[in-house]
């Protein structure tokens, strides 16, 4: 079986109250720089941008790394025994349920943490001394949150494995 991961669980942020309250609050919105970028943002990007112009309200519209444990993420993953327990060493500081399967030596994991969290785990999991399988299990969860456009990796070097098979990141450059 080749292993899986699937986002299951991302924020629900009421932006009706936020913004409202927030508005009434500062006298501008936060959102204002969100609302008037061309870019496509998921409400996590949208809403860590509003939290970054609480405090400036020209702040850009990014993701704030001071600012990434306000939103969580589960991840549901399917993968062997043995890759399961490398998988929860990086994922260490994130709480997890896990379960066996009906398909032998196959487990279950659904593990959330915060997008802060989710960064260390798979800069440690997309690392070079990271077992293959591992890292491209890891790769599949990256791959998830780019999708997402929630890409807080920019600052970090990709390459390719030896194997060609898998990314490795490496710290911010």
């Amino acid at each position: 079986m080749q292993a899986l991961a699937i986002m299951i669980q991302q924020p629900a942020i009421d932006f009706a109250k936020f913004l409202s309250v927030s508005h009434e609050m500062f006298g501008y919105s936060p959102s204002a720089a969100a609302d008037a970028s061309h870019k496509h943002l998921s409400d996590s990007e949208r809403f860590l941008s509003c939290l970054a112009a609480m405090k400036d309200s020209n702040a850009p519209v990014t993701l704030p790394p001071h600012l990434l444990a306000h939103v969580s993420f589960s991840i549901l993953i399917a993968t062997s025994e043995r890759d399961l327990m490398d998988v929860l060493e990086c994922c260490s500081s994130m709480p997890f349920t896990s379960a066996d399967t009906v398909v032998r030596g196959v487990q279950t994991a659904v593990i959330t943490g915060t997008l802060s969290q989710w960064k260390t785990a798979i800069l440690a999991g997309c690392s070079e001394h990271t077992e293959s399988t591992v890292r491209h299990l890891f790769n599949k969860m990256l791959g998830l949150f780019e999708a997402a456009n929630l890409n807080v990796w920019g600052d970090c070097t990709k390459r390719e494995s030896r194997d060609q098979h898998t990314l490795l990141l490496e710290g911010p450059k």
